[in-house]
This record gives structure tokens, sequence and C-alpha cells, in this order.
């Protein structure tokens, strides 16, 4: 018990905790010659996001470097490369661009001992630079959430066969899929939405799509508790089962990815109501490619 107490605590995000710093530096590490995200760095920087660490309204630089191996066009490259597909990830999942500023690759960096066939691994990275200073009165946010922009309000279309005629970043309510209560299992009637989902996946091989799962009404933890598995990961575990479903049934999935925002993009910020809960509770498909 104790040590589900302690986990849950370690997944809080850090301004419970500690009040959010005005000016904070993030920094992922990639291997040698690699300018792509890996799995485990994409997740870092969905934690980052999920934890409120990244907001819009923030001032975001993003600085791509490279060790001392390789010259130094090919180092300049490297880095650039490495600073767009952070800054390509940041916009794909709802930061806007307008609040990067700078996306620059500054090439290796100087080093006095070069004689290391391995590099410096601790060269090889990505700078993620978050101001969070408010721009008219130099003083931080106050610790309170910006207002998220409109990609993150679902479309009006009503019907899943529709979505293939949305942009790129448009989101769609996933409606009529079912889950028990603190379960990711969904019930047998989300069969019929589901079904439909597949057939427009199929129908439109270019469509690319994330599923995207959120929580209501919880307070002291960033996520719900998933009775099945035990963890705090109810809004992953639902948006992974609907990504479970379709591969599956047959769609590739590079087509397809998941994320779970838990309880940090509500609809409605303090639930009043069963209807206030309901919308925060819901499952959404964002557009990636069509």
């Amino acid at each position: 018990m104790y040590k589900k107490i302690i986990y849950i605590l370690l997944l809080l995000p850090a301004g419970v905790l500690k009040a959010q710093k005005p000016v904070d530096t993030f920094r992922l590490f990639f291997e040698l010659d690699v300018p792509t995200l890996s799995p485990k760095m994409e997740k870092k920087i969905d934690l980052l996001i999920y934890n409120d660490k990244i907001i819009n309204g923030s001032t975001i630089t993003i600085v791509g470097y490279a060790d001392f191996l390789g010259s130094n066009t090919y180092n300049k490259n490297l880095s650039m490369k490495r600073a767009e597909n952070v800054k390509d990830y940041l916009v794909k999942y709802g930061i806007r661009e307008d609040n990067i500023t700078l996306c620059i690759g500054k090439g290796e960096i100087n080093r006095k001992d070069t004689t290391s066939r391995y590099g410096k691994a601790i060269d090889r990275r990505v700078d993620i630079v978050v101001n969070n200073k408010n721009p008219l009165t130099g003083k931080p946010h106050g610790g309170k959430r910006v207002k998220r922009d409109t990609s993150h309000h679902t479309t009006s279309v009503t019907t899943v066969e529709h979505i293939n005629h949305l942009r790129p970043g448009a989101l769609f309510k996933l409606s009529n899929v079912y889950f028990p209560a603190d379960r990711h299992v969904m019930r047998p009637e989300s069969k019929e939405t589901l079904e439909m989902l597949y057939k427009v996946m199929r129908d439109n091989p270019r469509l690319k799509i994330s599923i995207e799962g959120h929580v209501c009404c919880v307070r002291d933890a960033p996520d719900a508790l998933d009775i099945d598995t035990f963890e705090p990961t109810l809004s992953l575990n639902r948006a992974k089962a609907i990504y479970t479903y379709l591969v599956d049934r047959g769609i590739a999935a590079d087509r397809l990815s998941f994320v779970g925002y838990g309880r940090s993009r509500p609809v409605i910020y303090n639930e009043l109501s069963e209807e206030d809960a309901e919308k925060n509770r819901r499952v959404e498909i964002r557009i990636l490619e069509n």
C-alpha cells in the first residue's frame, strides 16, 4: 500500500509540490549520428506537456547540438535536424508553433579534448528552454495554467465516417465508446463505433491519427487508477485499447499513435455536475495526416 502511495506521489505534476520556475531547460539526449527521437524521448516530451512544464503561452527556444565527431558541416546539419524533430513533435501534440520563437542547430560543442573515438555523449542533445514569464509584466504566470488553444477543442463533426474530411490537427470526440468505471476494457456496445472507425481507416490509407485519452474528477494525481492494472494510467490504457483494436483488425501501427493526458486537458476545469464530468471523461481522435 505504501509503495503505491509513493508511486502516485512521484507521478504528481511538479507544480503540486513546487512552484514552477520562470525559466526551465529540459535536455533530450540522442544516440551517435541519430537525429530522430526515440520512444523514450517522446515519452519524456509527453510527460513535460502532460505536467504543464511546456505550455502554450510560454516562449520556447529549441537548440540542437552535436559532439566533435564528424565534420563541422555534418554536425551543423545533424544538430539542426535534431532540433527540428523536437519542434515537429511539440507542434504535433498541441504546442502552438508561434510559441517556438527559435529553433536552431548549433553544431558541435567545442571541447579541448577531442581524442576519444566515442565522442561526448552529453553533447549529443537538444535543449528545450521554456520561459514562463508573462511577456507584458515580466513576471511568472503565478502557477495558473495558460488557456490552451482551440486545437484541444473537439470539432462539430458528429459522426465517425466524416473524420477523413478533417484537416490535420483537428480533434474529434469518439462518442458511443463505453468503458466500465475505472477500467480500460470496452463494453460490447462500443463495437459499432469502433468498427466504423476501422472502416474509415481502411478506406482512407493516407489517414493517420492519434488516439488521446482523458479522465475527469481526479484531484490528487495526474491520472485515474485503472483497476485492471492497478496503475494510475487509466486515460493511457483506454487510448491504447482502441489502438490495439485497430491494429488487431489490420490497420498499420505506423498510422496510429496513442497518448493519455489524464486530467491535464479538461474541457471543464471544475466539474460541478455529471454533465461536466462527461465532457472531461472522453477519448478523442486527432488527425495527424490526411
